[in-house]
């Protein structure tokens, strides 16, 4: 008697890892992914063959337009507040918590020091419409100055970058350079796009 052989059962490939796996990853890339802030005011970046990285943390970041205009901003939210108690103590400005809460939240700005609390009650898309001449660095007036004191007790482990556009004025590149140099900030970093080799050469 012929004797019944069974059908193997096909495998099955079981999907629940996979998905889980899926969700994992996504998760992973949105906690860690830094998005790109809002920035004031459009950079030209020079480039250079420069391949040092800036750092991740505790760097105020100083930005330079072509038109010579002068922007600033650090990294930690708490430390923006913290320098912002200082420049308020120092020019008697008095500012609330929200506004505190609203400065801690800027990427970087350029505002003189008496038209800082009328723009931080202005709403997200309202502070996008105003137009912001940069810290004011002359002799005369040099708010630039007070602001590097105020971000250095803030935090003192603080690093310094320069962002500065390719057509900035020489004038004012060298300003910055000697505020920094009076308050003995040595070390910054100069923030470039890396050079393309020509394919001709």
């Amino acid at each position: 008697m012929a004797e019944i052989r069974r059908l193997k059962k096909l495998p099955k490939l079981d999907m629940n890892p996979l998905s889980d796996l899926a969700f994992l990853l996504v998760s992973f890339f949105m906690m860690t992914t830094t998005f790109k802030t809002e920035s004031p005011t459009a950079i030209a970046t020079p480039t250079s063959r420069a391949e040092l990285k800036i750092p991740d943390k505790n760097i105020c970041m100083i930005s330079i337009s072509a038109e010579g205009h002068l922007f600033f901003g650090i990294d930690n939210k708490y430390d923006c507040i913290k320098m912002l108690e200082v420049i308020g103590s120092q020019n008697q400005l008095v500012f609330n918590a929200e506004q505190k809460q609203q400065f801690s939240l800027i990427n970087s700005f350029g505002l003189q020091f008496t038209e800082l609390p009328q723009y931080l009650n202005l709403t997200k898309e309202q502070r996008g419409s105003v137009e912001q001449n940069g810290i004011p660095m002359d002799s005369l007036h040099n708010e630039f100055r007070q602001w590097l004191i105020a971000a250095r007790l803030s935090n003192p482990r603080l690093r310094f970058a320069i962002h500065a556009d390719a057509e900035v004025p020489f004038p004012v590149i060298n300003r910055c350079f000697e505020n920094l140099r009076d308050l003995n900030i040595t070390r910054f970093n100069l923030i470039t796009d890396a050079k393309k080799d020509d394919p001709a050469t």
